[in-house]
């Protein structure tokens, strides 16, 4: 079956199209967070959120790290790469740590 012209343009197009979370060749969705300041949940969603819909969190009860899922790993991604080394809460100058979660 031959298709026509203006449909070869179309898929043409859109192969050329390519979004950020396209271009992540991971999997990975789940962060690890540490060296918190027992900050409560609203300020670790409040910057996490930023990057991406989160699936899940979970704080440890010390407060002092945490684990979070995202739903998209283009957005895990994105929140490990700007987070890592920043700060969390008003008034903090403790830098966390953001990485992948070694999950078994």
């Amino acid at each position: 079956m031959r298709t026509k012209p203006n449909q070869k343009k179309t898929i043409h197009r859109q192969t050329q199209q390519t979004t950020r979370k396209s271009k992540i060749k991971t999997q990975k969705r789940v962060l690890y967070i540490g060296n918190l300041e027992n900050n409560s949940r609203k300020d670790i969603l409040r910057s996490f959120r930023f990057y991406g819909p989160i699936k899940r969190l979970w704080v440890s009860k010390c407060g002092t790290y945490a684990f979070i899922e995202y739903r998209d790993p283009g957005d895990a991604h994105f929140a490990r790469c700007r987070l890592n080394g920043g700060t969390i809460g008003e008034g903090s100058d403790k830098k966390i740590i953001v990485d992948w979660a070694d999950i078994q």
